[in-house]
């Protein structure tokens, strides 16, 4: 998990922003405004592998 967030704190994710993004082995795999949607079109193309769920945020905005 660290490694995939550290690659999302230096991502250009602009395209994404104020959506939720799914991500699996550093690539985004889905973006929508719903989690749910997206965690399981992720789950869906990936079932054994590990989905990392995540807000895009609005312009540099970035709270932990």
């Amino acid at each position: 998990m660290d490694e995939t967030f550290n690659w999302f704190t230096k991502a250009d994710l602009s395209k994404y922003e104020d959506k939720y993004v799914s991500i699996v082995d550093k690539e985004v795999v889905s973006a929508d405004e719903n989690p749910e949607v997206v965690y399981a079109n992720a789950k869906r193309k990936y079932p054994d592998k590990e989905v990392v769920l995540w807000k895009v945020p609005h312009g540099e905005t970035f709270i932990f």
